[in-house]
C-alpha cells in the first residue's frame, strides 16, 4: 500500500489484524478515544467470520471473532457492523440468507448483544424482508436514554416489481425504513415504521443530538426523485421524513450511494452524494437549530466525485467530510477536508489511493478519536489510517 501523490506526510497507515480478503468492514467511535472496526473475513473450512478489534493508544488489539457460517449474505454495500453501548455493552449484526431464498434476495438481520465486552453474545432480534424475494439490512445505529436505536431497511410485501438497476438484481422492490428500540439488556421495546417507501439500497446514517434522534437516507419520491431525506425521534415518536435539501435527482433505481451523520454540541451535519441534472455533487449541511432545519447545503468535492460520504464533527462545530474523488491524473482518491458552518471548507487531504470498482473499494468510513481521525478503506482487503485533526487546519 502506498499514498496517492499530493498525500501529507501527517497520513500514518495502521496495520490491522484483518486477514487478506477482508470486506464489510465498519467503525465505531466509543468512550475515551477508543474506536471499535469490525469486519467479515473468510473462515476457516468455508463461508464467513464476523470478527472486531479495538484501537487504543496507536494500535489496533487482537481480533475477537463474533460469530461464524455458511449461509451468510457478504456484498459490498450493506455491511455488518459492531458497536459500543456504553461500559462494555456492545451490538453487533450480520446478515443472513433465508433457506426458501430467490436469487439474491431473501437475506435478513441477526442482531446479537454482549454485556462483557465481546466475550459472549446473545441473540436479541431478527428481521427479514416479507416474501421469498424481501430482504432487511442496510442498519444504522443510536445510542438512547435506557437502551439503543436501530434503524433499517426492510421489502414491503413482495416488492413492487418494477425494472431498475438497483444493485440487487434486475428489479427493485419496495422498501420501507423501519426503527427498532431494545432497552439497556438488549431487549425489543418497540418496532415501527418510519419512511414506507425509500430507496432500496442506500446506506443509512443515525446520530444522536440534543434535539433529538436523526436517521438519514435516500428517500423515494413520486416520479423517481432519490434525494435525502431525514426524520427526527423526540418524546419517543418519530417525525413524518422531511428533505434535507431538494436536489431533484431524477434516477430510476438505487445508486448505492446513501448519506453520512454526525453530531455534537451544536447539533448534526449530513453528507451526501447527488448527481441531480447529471452534474455530480458532494455535499454537506449543518443543522440550524434555531429554524429547526438543515442549512443550504456546502459543496464539499473538486469536481469529479464518487460519493460515498463520511462524516465527524470537530470540536469548533466544524466538520470533516470525506468522499471518494478521481484525481486530475485519472485515479480514484479517498479524500477528506474541513468544512465550517458559514461554508468555508480547508484544502483537501489526500488520504488514500481506491480502487476504481465500487465494489473494490467498498464504502470508506471515517470517524473521530480525540485528536485524530480515523479511517477504513477496502483496498483487496481492509486497510485503516490516522490522520490528525490539526492536518486539516
Amino acid at each position: 500500500m502506498f499514498l496517492a501523490t499530493g498525500a501529507l506526510a501527517e497520513v500514518r497507515l495502521l496495520d490491522t489484524p484483518a486477514a487478506e480478503k477482508s470486506s464489510s468492514y465498519y467503525l465505531a467511535a466509543a468512550e475515551g478515544g477508543v474506536v471499535f472496526l469490525s469486519w467479515v473475513e473468510p473462515a476457516e473450512g468455508g463461508g464467513h467470520a464476523l470478527r472486531f478489534a479495538e484501537f487504543r493508544g496507536d494500535e489496533w488489539a487482537d481480533a475477537i471473532t463474533i460469530a461464524s457460517g455458511n449461509a451468510w449474505f457478504v456484498n459490498w454495500i450493506d455491511h455488518p457492523a459492531v458497536v459500543p453501548l456504553g461500559g462494555d455493552r456492545l451490538a453487533a449484526h450480520w446478515l443472513v440468507h433465508d433457506e426458501d431464498r430467490q436469487g439474491d434476495y431473501g437475506y435478513g438481520i441477526r442482531l446479537v448483544f454482549s454485556e462483557d465486552r465481546g466475550e459472549t453474545w446473545r441473540e436479541v432480534f431478527q428481521a427479514g424482508g416479507e416474501g421469498v424475494g424481501g430482504y432487511a439490512g442496510f442498519v444504522a445505529y443510536a445510542r438512547v436514554v435506557g437502551g439503543f436505536e436501530m434503524a433499517y431497511l426492510s421489502t414491503v410485501g413482495d416488492g413492487e416489481a418494477e425494472p431498475a438497476s438497483a444493485g440487487h438484481g434486475e428489479v427493485e422492490p419496495r422498501m420501507a425504513l423501519r426503527s427498532a428500540r431494545f432497552d439497556a439488556a438488549g431487549r425489543l421495546v418497540d418496532d415501527r415504521q418510519v419512511d414506507a417507501d425509500v430507496c432500496s439500497c442506500c446506506t443509512t446514517a443515525m446520530t444522536p443530538s440534543s434535539d433529538g434522534v436523526f436517521v438519514a437516507f435516500r428517500d423515494r419520491r413520486e416520479g423517481e426523485f432519490r434525494d435525502i431525506s431525514f426524520a427526527r425521534l423526540r418524546d419517543d415518536r418519530w417525525s413524518s421524513p422531511k428533505l434535507v435539501h431538494r436536489d431533484g435527482w431524477h434516477i430510476r433505481g438505487c445508486p448505492t450511494n446513501g448519506p453520512a451523520l454526525a453530531s455534537s454540541e451544536t447539533g448534526p451535519a449530513v453528507a451526501w452524494f447527488t448527481a441531480a441534472a447529471g452534474e455530480s455533487k458532494l455535499l454537506a449541511a449543518f443543522w440550524n437549530t434555531a429554524e429547526q432545519r438543515f442549512d443550504d447545503p456546502i459543496r464539499i468535492d473538486d469536481g469529479s466525485p464518487r460519493g460515498w460520504a463520511g462524516v465527524a464533527m470537530l470540536e469548533d462545530g466544524s466538520a470533516a467530510v470525506s468522499w471518494v474523488e478521481r484525481s486530475e491524473a485519472g485515479p480514484f482518491e479517498l479524500r477528506v477536508r474541513r468544512v465550517s458552518r458559514v461554508g468555508s471548507i480547508g484544502t483537501p487531504l489526500t488520504v488514500a489511493p481506491a480502487p476504481a470498482g465500487r465494489s473494490a473499494v467498498g464504502v470508506p468510513k471515517l470517524v473521530r478519536s480525540r485528536d485524530r481521525l480515523i479511517f477504513a478503506w477496502r483496498d483487496g482487503g481492509v486497510h485503516t489510517a490516522a490522520v490528525p485533526v490539526a492536518a486539516l487546519d
